[in-house]
C-alpha cells in the first residue's frame, strides 16, 4: 500500500502541486511534428492541468501559448496563424511564439509592450514537439534519446489518449509480469502450462536516468507461454522503454519509448516513439500504416467479446474495430478500470511489485529535491553527456529477447 498523503503527492500534477513542479522541470512531448503545418490550424491541448494552444507559425516555428487571449479570454484555438504569430479571433490581437503581443489593431493607443502572454519554449526532435513548462533559469537540455536521433533505421511516432491518472499507466507498463496473464491468447488451453512454468525473476537497479529492469518470466508466444527475457525500463519523470527483438528477425533490437504526459489528474496522453535499426543485410523495417480507431473504454467494454474470445478478460488481442497495435486495449482496460485515480491505500503488493516501490520512491525523492531547489534526477545540462542517450543496453548487447 501507499499512504494517502504520498499517493496524493505523486498523482496530482496541476501547477503548484509538488509533482506538478517536478513534471515542469522536464521537457514534455506536447504534439507530433507532422500534425503542425506552417500557418495551419492551431490545436487546443491540455498539459499538466494547463489549457494551451499549439501551433506552427508561418515561419515554421512551433509555439505553445496559454489558450485564452490576454484581452478578453477568447480561445486562441479559433484564431488564425499569420503574420509571424497567432491572431485572436475576437479583436485581432497577435501573439508570437514567445508570447509577445505584436498587434492590437482596434486600439487607438496600442499597449502591446505591457502584455506578456503565457508561453513555453518548444523544440522538435525525432518527430515530436517538446515543451518546457518550468522556471526559465532551471531549463535543462532536451535529452537526445537514441530513438529520437538515430538515422540508420526507421521510426514510428504516435500518441493515444488514456482516461485515468498518468501514474497507474506508467506502473502498468513497468509491471512486466502481467504480460503472460493479461495478454495470453487461447487462455483455456494454455493456462495449465503457464502455471507450471517457473515464477518470474526480476532484476532491476537504479541508473542515472531511472530504473533498468530485466524480467525472466513467462511470456505469451504464438505457440504458447514460454520463459524469456523482457527488458522494461523506467525513465524520469514518467516514461517507459520496452526493448524487444523484431518479429521478423530477433537479432534486430527494437525500442519503444513512451512518455506518459498528464493532461490533468484524470487524463493522460501517451506519446510513443518506436525505432528499428536495419537488419544485417541493410533492409529497413516497415512499420504498419496508421489507421483510425474507436477509443476503447467502458462504453464499448474495450471491445470485449466474452463468449467468443479466449482471454481472461474476453478482450481480444486485436479486433477489427481497433487498429491499436499490440495489447493496448487490454492494457487500457487493466489500468483505467482501477479508477481515474487509484486509491493505493487499498493495495496488497507482492514480491514482484518491488520495482514499483522503487519507482515511487524515486519520484518522491525528486519531489524533495525540487523543494530544496536541487535538480531532480535525469536533469541534463552538459552537452557532452547529451550526444546520444541510451535507455537500456546498446544495439547488439541485449540477449534472449522475446518478440511481442
Amino acid at each position: 500500500m501507499l499512504p494517502k498523503e504520498q499517493n496524493e503527492l505523486l498523482c496530482r500534477t496541476d501547477r503548484g502541486t509538488p509533482m506538478g513542479d517536478v513534471m515542469r522541470r522536464y521537457w514534455q512531448p506536447v504534439g507530433l511534428s507532422s500534425e503542425l503545418k506552417a500557418g495551419g490550424k492551431p490545436k487546443e491541448v491540455k498539459v499538466v492541468g494547463e489549457e494551451l494552444v499549439l501551433f506552427r507559425d508561418d515561419n515554421g516555428k512551433p509555439g505553445l501559448l496559454g489558450l485564452h487571449c490576454s484581452h478578453r479570454l477568447t480561445s486562441l484555438a479559433y484564431g488564425r496563424v499569420e503574420d509571424g504569430g497567432i491572431r485572436c479571433p475576437f479583436h485581432g490581437w497577435l501573439y508570437d511564439v514567445g508570447g509577445r503581443c505584436l498587434e492590437q489593431p482596434a486600439e487607438p493607443e496600442p499597449y502591446c509592450e505591457r502584455i506578456r502572454h503565457p508561453s513555453y519554449p518548444c523544440e522538435e526532435l525525432g518527430g515530436l514537439v517538446f515543451a518546457y513548462m518550468g522556471p526559465e533559469d532551471k531549463k535543462p537540455l532536451l535529452p537526445r534519446y537514441e530513438v529520437l536521433v538515430r538515422k540508420d533505421g526507421t521510426r514510428k511516432v504516435d500518441y493515444y489518449f488514456i482516461n485515468s491518472n498518468y501514474l497507474q499507466n506508467v506502473e502498468g507498463a513497468v509491471d512486466t509480469v502481467h504480460a503472460a496473464y493479461l495478454h495470453m491468447d487461447q487462455w483455456a488451453s494454455r493456462k495449465k502450462a503457464l502455471f507450471q512454468l517457473p515464477k518470474p525473476q526480476l532484476d532491476f537497479r537504479e541508473v542515472d536516468w531511472g530504473i533498468w529492469q530485466k524480467s525472466i518470466c513467462p511470456l505469451p508466444e504464438m505457440e504458447g507461454p514460454v520463459v524469456g527475457a523482457m527488458y522494461g525500463h523506467f525513465f524520469m519523470p514518467a516514461g517507459f522503454m520496452r526493448v524487444q527483438g523484431s518479429p521478423r528477425d530477433r537479432t534486430i533490437i527494437q525500442k519503444f519509448q513512451s512518455w506518459y504526459v498528464p493532461m490533468d489528474d484524470h487524463h493522460t496522453k501517451r506519446f510513443q516513439v518506436a525505432y528499428s535499426p536495419p537488419d544485417r543485410n541493410g533492409n529497413l523495417f516497415e512499420w504498419p500504416p496508421e489507421k483510425t480507431y474507436t477509443q476503447p473504454g467502458p462504453e464499448n467494454e474495450y471491445y470485449r467479446t466474452y463468449e467468443e474470445t479466449d482471454t481472461i478478460s474476453g478482450i481480444p488481442i486485436r479486433t477489427a474495430a481497433s487498429a491499436v497495435k499490440g495489447f493496448l486495449v487490454q492494457d487500457s482496460m487493466a489500468n483505467e478500470s482501477q479508477g481515474m485515480l487509484v486509491d493505493r491505500t487499498q493495495e496488497h503488493l507482492g514480491a514482484n511489485d518491488k520495482v514499483l516501490m522503487a519507482q515511487r520512491i524515486m519520484c518522491l525523492v525528486a519531489i524533495e529535491d525540487v523543494r530544496k531547489g536541487k535538480d531532480p534526477k535525469h536533469t541534463i545540462r552538459d552537452p557532452a553527456q547529451n550526444q546520444m542517450i541510451y535507455l537500456g543496453l546498446k544495439q547488439g548487447e541485449e540477449e534472449d529477447l522475446i518478440a511481442l
